[in-house]
């Protein structure tokens, strides 16, 4: 009997872990960074409002872009950050770029010149956006 105390617990563990791995990360999960980071770019989701922020956290020529796209990585939008010094743009449902709810997203932060490619991006942050 005290083998199963120890193995039932660790059952239920494992099968919490497994569960965390497949499920998205709930909204308002903190800043996400671009590869360069400290010297590139930062984004942000806030579930409420459907809100995205991104920042260009270094003076150097370039500016911080964020994607955003659906479950399927199709891009839904995606915006650059108007400065390069620091500050930050933001876009949410109030200005045109809403969201469904009960849909997962997928976020991606990256570095750009105009009219170039993306460089150094995130890897995809996915979240549910169920609110």
């Amino acid at each position: 009997m005290s083998c199963l105390k120890h193995i039932l617990p660790a059952a239920a563990v494992g099968a919490l872990l497994t569960l965390a791995s497949i499920t998205p990360a709930s909204a308002d999960g903190g800043w996400w960074h671009s590869r360069d980071n400290p010297t590139g770019a930062k984004a942000y989701f806030k579930e409420h409002g459907d809100k995205v922020t991104v920042c260009d956290i270094d003076k150097d020529g370039y500016k911080a872009l964020v994607q955003v796209m659906t479950s399927n990585e199709s891009l839904a939008y995606q915006f650059h950050d108007n400065h390069d010094n620091g500050k930050c743009t933001s876009e949410s449902a109030r200005s045109g770029y809403d969201l469904f709810e009960d849909r997962t997203y997928k976020f991606r932060v990256c570095i750009v010149k105009i009219g170039t490619r993306p460089l150094d991006c995130s890897s995809i942050k996915s979240v549910l956006n169920d609110h």
